[in-house]
């Protein structure tokens, strides 16, 4: 019975992955961060799957590693191939018709990023990472003066600045069509 149970179990994990995997949030000592859906230790590096590719970092480089409430977004490029090629006539009405629709595509992105002030949630982002280490290194120093009172302010800090980056985050993917811009991964 339980081999049975661990089987169902094993093939929902492939069935299922989104369900069964949740995003984890890697901190390196350097301050850098990842979003990923799965880490694995091999040797001494910490592997994991970032922006279609698989990453191996030194164990003695990683800070932490937990689990994160921020969505893992996952790049997949495919290509659409046509079936049956198209006779001359219906290539260049075709084209025509492909025409109109990227520029009438390119006027709704222009106004969509107009709706969408991008400065403003990438300087807030950068101001909430410069909280976010300056927290850190206060915690870092308190722990070291053994200093229980900061050590606890500068958690609550460092607490308060992650919270305020996933609800931004949250924000902006619920205004981009729930999708983050590939630079919101990338730590200022």
């Amino acid at each position: 019975m339980k081999k049975f149970i661990l089987t169902i179990v094993f093939i929902a994990f492939f069935i299922y992955p989104a369900v069964c995997l949740s995003s984890y949030l890697i901190e390196l000592k350097n301050g850098s961060t990842f979003i990923t859906n799965h880490h694995w230790k091999e040797g001494r590096q910490i592997k994991f799957y970032y922006r279609g590719g698989v990453v191996g970092i030194g164990k003695d480089l990683v800070r932490k590693i937990r689990e994160s409430d921020l969505p893992y977004k996952k790049e997949v490029v495919e290509e659409k191939a046509s079936p049956v090629p198209d006779t001359p006539d219906v290539a260049s009405k075709k084209a025509g018709k492909k025409a109109g629709e990227e520029v009438e595509a390119a006027k709704k992105t222009e106004a969509k990023s107009r709706e969408i002030d991008v400065e403003y949630y990438r300087r807030m982002n950068e101001e909430l990472w410069d909280k976010y280490r300056e927290a850190k290194e206060r915690y870092d120093q308190s722990k070291l003066d053994r200093d229980e009172f900061a050590k606890n302010d500068a958690k609550k800090d460092i607490r308060e600045a992650l919270d305020k980056l996933t609800e931004l985050s949250r924000e902006l993917k619920k205004k981009n069509k729930d999708i983050l811009p590939d630079w919101w991964q990338d730590k200022p």
